[in-house]
């Protein structure tokens, strides 16, 4: 399936994912519509703004479309365990009614699921065999979803891939994650703050390279995957938090460790370069690097004093 003329519906397009995954297909000859609680805030993709927990509208969005690219939902750990009720509406019923009005349409599903499926790993790497027993809400919830779909393909024939997604990154990212975190405390010349010893590691990957493995599903007409998407790069959390430090020329800090964080899990995405042609290509000092460098200016703009200097006197060093 090529990408010119291929009518899409992205649900949850005006996300921090979802953006960046609309314009990669749109980019790329897709004609995308988005779906969303709001319209997309820079206005470039036309947008229904409807609930997921509404069939109905549901219903009227997946009508004449091709393919549903099904990012909605809690994307957040945090706000899932202090909701769950909210997580388990918006990611079981809303999943549960892209799969029922996608059937009725006869489009295939492209599904954001996460690694955090798996919970603690029992071997590494952890491919897409292992078991699934998630320890919190969120991926509970998104494994929730995924059943749903696959109910859904063995019941009325629903084409359907479900991605796992790694740890993604980039620009837009929200205010609690670790990028964000470790940012506005270097940026306030504050000591970046490591909660636990900072040993565990992440799969940090790219918004660029997540969209781009969105487009590669949806062009290659796959049917019945199950596939990770994650850097072969693994990031400890300490070295983050040294390259943002070293960056910035501020202390590092530690504090007891959060809890409920997920196990470190060493993730496979050789499916994804068999099944799709996928691997990830930024590197993260690469994709680090230029989503401060973003930042730095979005600051900057913000704090800028009268007389026109900014407060952030040091050179950012390149990593």
């Amino acid at each position: 399936m090529g990408g010119a003329g291929v009518r899409v519906l992205v649900t949850g397009s005006s996300g921090f994912l979802g953006q960046h995954v609309a314009a990669d297909l749109r980019r790329a000859g897709f004609d995308v519509t988005g779906f969303d609680l709001r319209p997309q805030p820079d206005g470039s993709i036309p947008t229904i703004v409807a609930d997921l927990c509404d069939l109905d509208a549901v219903r009227r969005a997946c009508r004449s479309r091709d393919a549903i690219v099904h990012l909605g939902g809690i994307g957040d750990v945090d706000v899932a365990t202090a909701q769950p009720e909210l997580a388990t509406r918006a990611n079981v019923v809303g999943t549960t009614n892209v799969a029922l009005a996608s059937t009725e349409a006869g489009s295939r599903v492209v599904y954001a699921s996460t690694w955090e499926v798996y919970g603690p790993p029992q071997r590494q790497p952890v491919d897409e065999s292992h078991g699934c027993d998630p320890g919190h809400f969120y991926g509970a919830t998104k494994l929730a979803g995924e059943h749903m779909l696959r109910a859904a393909r063995c019941s009325g024939g629903l084409a359907t891939v479900v991605l796992r997604l790694g740890t993604a990154y980039g620009p837009g990212m929200r205010p609690n994650t670790v990028f964000s975190r470790f940012a506005a405390q270097a940026r306030a010349r504050r000591p970046i703050v490591v909660h636990g010893d900072g040993a565990q590691w992440r799969q940090f990957t790219h918004t660029s390279d997540v969209s781009r493995a969105f487009r590669l599903a949806c062009e290659a007409g796959v049917d019945g995957a199950v596939l990770n998407i994650a850097s072969d790069e693994s990031v400890t959390i300490r070295q983050l938090a040294a390259l943002v430090a070293g960056r910035y020329d501020v202390p590092i800090a530690f504090a007891p460790p959060r809890p409920g964080d997920a196990p470190p899990s060493r993730i496979s995405s050789a499916a994804a370069a068999r099944v799709l042609g996928w691997h990830a290509e930024v590197a993260f000092e690469e994709g680090l690097s230029a989503l401060l460098e973003t930042g730095d200016a979005e600051w900057r703009a913000s704090h800028r004093p009268s007389d026109g200097r900014s407060d952030l006197h040091a050179e950012p060093a390149r990593l």
